[in-house]
């Protein structure tokens, strides 16, 4: 009903358009100012009917889109949109030439390691991944816990103080050596182990604290249990070096053809000794601080 109000006062409004009429003035009689402006006249009048028609014309097409779309039907607009073809995304050619990758096979090496005494890690030497992971070691009771840490190269190990006294983390392993400084508690230093091999951890002031770090080449290490018993499992199938290792025992090398099903087995024997002296992180012995 509204539309049909506004389209009818759309075909009034044009019935009121003045018509064009011969002039009866003679042609040859000049023009004057009074011409002029009634011809100005004429022309704004004939604007503003203009102006006039557009506005309804408007008013048209809002009145036809609101009713469509209570209706559930397109406007015209959308109807004159939805009409025009759309460019369908052409593949890169570049992504349609990668090619997934294959999936790795892997497989599982068990065993035991003899003469751990529970203490034993067992990593495979050969495959190399650096790490940028975290792990702690704390400081607490005038011990490291745990006394015994395996990381892959590039973990950053933190070192916090949860003692009531001053600690001093130092190492001088080669390759791998650092100070800390002294640091009270509720401090935290830490430092990226960035060379593989086993990294032996002192405090300066309390010599009986004393704590290892096995940094593996890659992520493919595991504790031995208390009965020596093992399962390194997602190996790359193939021909490896697996080492294994326990604080105070020389580290021993084995090879194996590690195959996709049944797991290949390894089993290891360590001789373990004692630990021997240490001095501090200057070279010289310990003094009376025993605390």
């Amino acid at each position: 009903m509204r539309s049909s109000q506004v389209l009818a006062g759309f075909v009034v409004a044009l019935a009121f358009v003045p018509q064009a009429r011969s002039d009866p003035r003679p042609q040859d009689r000049p023009v004057t100012q009074a011409d002029l402006e009634r011809i100005e006249q004429k022309l704004e009048a004939q604007q503003r009917i203009l102006d006039k028609l557009i506005q309804l014309n408007e008013q048209y097409l809002r009145q036809v889109a609101a009713l469509a779309a209570e209706a559930g039907s397109p406007s015209p607009e959308a109807s004159s949109v939805a009409a025009k073809p759309r460019d369908e995304p052409r593949p890169d050619a570049r992504v349609a030439a990668v090619k997934p990758r294959p999936v790795a096979k892997t497989g599982t090496i068990v065993g035991k390691v003899a003469g751990g005494g529970g203490e034993a890690f067992v990593y495979v030497d050969d495959v190399v991944a650096a790490s940028h992971g975290v792990a702690t070691m704390n400081q607490q009771g005038k011990q490291f816990s745990p006394r015994l840490l395996a990381v892959a190269k590039g973990t950053r190990v933190e070192f916090p103080n949860r003692d009531a006294v001053f600690h001093n983390v130092f190492s001088v392993t080669p390759d791998n050596s650092f100070d800390l400084g002294s640091y009270q508690q509720g401090a935290s230093k830490s430092v990226t182990m960035t060379r593989p091999g086993v990294v032996t951890v002192y405090c300066n002031l309390h010599p009986q604290m004393i704590g290892y770090i096995l940094v593996a080449p890659g992520p493919l290490f595991v504790q031995a249990g208390g009965d020596g018993a093992y399962r390194l499992a997602n190996v790359p199938v193939g021909h490896h070096r697996v080492v294994a290792w326990a604080p105070n025992a020389k580290p021993v090398t084995m090879e194996v053809d590690v195959p996709e099903g049944e797991p290949a087995t390894l089993a290891f024997a360590l001789k373990r000794g004692h630990p021997g002296p240490h001095t501090n992180k200057d070279g010289m012995a310990y003094g009376s601080y025993q605390e």
